[in-house]
C-alpha cells in the first residue's frame, strides 16, 4: 500500500515524533546490538538490625525471602527528590528498592547477606520508582516541527529506551559540575524519572568511570566514543555465538592508542608512548600493565588479510573502555 508524501508528513507532525541524528534504526536486525541487563533489583520493607544491616522482606510470589543489607559505602537516596539520605533515618517498615550489579557478592548464608550498589528510599505509595542503570547507546535526537529543540535517545542495559529532552533536568551526582543530555554517552551510569508520556523528566549522572566507549548502533556498525569505525562487514563472529570480534587498531587509534607491530610480542598498544598490552595472534593471553590483573582472555587474538581482532569486551577492557555487550 503507498501513501502520499502529505499524509505521511501530517501524520509524523500529529504524533511529534522524534528522529535521531545519528543512524538508530531499531536494534533488531542481524548483527545488531541486544543489551545485556547490568542490574537485578529487589525492594521490600526494611528494618535495622542490632549489628548495622537492614533486613528486607520481599514478597515474591513465593514465600517471603529475606536479605541482609549493608548499608557502608552504599549510594542511598530519596526516590523522590534524589537527594542523599543518611542510612539511620531510614524508617522500620518502609520500602526500599537495592540494585545489584553483576559482581555485587551475595553470601550463602540464610539469610543472604549483600552490599547494594544503590538504594532508594522514602518510596511513596503507587510511586513510580526511578530506574538506575546504565546507558549502552545514546542517540540524537531532533524535534520533528519544534525548532531548535534537541535532545538524546538512550537505551538502558535492559533494552529499554528512553528520550531526554533538552528541558530535561540533568544534574551529576554529589558535585556541581555542570551536565546536560549531551553527557548521556555509554557506559554513563543515571537514575532516571521517567513522565507520564514515557520521556525523562529528570535524570542523575554519576561519575564516568571509562575512557571512552565502543557501541553499535541499529545496523551493526561500530562506533568509538560515538564515531562510526568500522562497517558490519569488518566484523567478525567466528565462533558462531554472541562474541563479537573488532579489528584492535581501527578501534585503539580511534580511542587515541598508538598501535604498532612487534615480531616477538605480536600487536603492541600505547598510549602515549607507554605500553598498554601486546597480545600475539592465536593466543589468549595479553601481556603489559592493562593485563596485569587479568588470566586469559575470552577468545584468542585472531588474524585475516593482515587484520588483527579481538573480542570487542575484551579490547575494551583492555582499553579502559566501556562495553555494554
Amino acid at each position: 500500500m503507498k501513501f502520499s508524501v502529505k499524509l505521511i508528513a501530517a501524520a509524523l507532525c500529529a504524533a511529534m515524533l522524534c528522529v535521531p541524528a545519528l543512524a538508530a534504526a531499531s536494534a533488531t536486525g542481524a548483527g545488531a546490538y541486544v543489551p545485556n541487563p547490568q542490574y537485578t533489583v529487589i525492594s521490600g520493607t526494611v528494618a535495622h538490625q542490632k549489628d548495622g544491616g537492614l533486613l528486607m522482606s520481599t514478597s515474591t510470589g513465593e514465600p517471603t525471602e529475606d536479605y541482609i543489607l549493608w548499608t557502608e559505602g552504599v549510594m542511598i537516596l530519596d526516590a523522590v527528590s534524589g537527594e542523599p539520605v543518611d542510612a539511620k533515618s531510614i524508617k522500620d517498615g518502609s520500602t526500599v528498592y537495592a540494585w545489584l550489579g553483576a559482581q555485587t557478592a551475595m553470601t550463602m548464608s540464610l539469610p543472604p547477606q549483600v552490599t547494594p550498589e544503590l538504594l532508594l528510599v522514602n518510596v511513596p505509595a503507587d510511586y513510580k520508582v526511578p530506574q538506575y542503570d546504565v546507558i549502552v547507546r545514546s542517540d540524537g535526537l531532533t524535534g520533528l516541527g519544534i525548532p531548535n529543540r534537541s535532545g538524546m535517545s538512550v537505551t538502558l542495559s535492559d533494552g529499554m529506551v528512553y528520550q531526554v529532552w533538552q528541558n530535561a533536568q540533568v544534574k551529576p551526582y554529589l558535585t556541581r559540575n555542570r551536565v546536560t543530555y549531551q553527557d548521556l554517552l555509554p557506559g554513563t551510569r543515571v537514575l532516571v524519572w521517567i513522565d507520564d508520556k514515557g520521556q525523562a523528566s529528570k535524570v542523575i549522572v554519576f561519575p564516568y568511570e571509562y575512557k571512552g566507549s565502543i557501541s553499535l548502533d541499529g545496523y551493526g556498525r561500530l562506533y568509538v566514543n560515538s564515531g562510526a569505525v568500522a562497517e558490519p562487514s569488518t566484523l567478525r563472529r567466528p565462533y558462531g555465538d554472541e562474541r563479537l570480534y573488532v579489528p584492535i587498531r581501527a578501534v585503539a587509534e580511534a580511542a587515541g592508542y598508538s598501535v604498532s607491530w612487534d615480531k616477538e610480542f605480536g600487536v603492541t598498544v600505547k598510549d602515549g608512548g607507554e605500553m598498554v598490552f601486546q597480545i600475539c595472534p592465536d593466543t589468549d593471553l595479553a601481556h603489559g600493565p592493562a593485563a596485569a590483573d587479568r588470566q586469559s582472555l575470552s577468545g584468542p587474538c585472531l588474524i585475516a588479510n593482515g587484520i588483527t581482532y579481538l573480542e570487542a569486551g575484551d579490547l575494551a577492557r583492555l582499553l579502559g573502555m566501556f562495553y555494554g555487550g
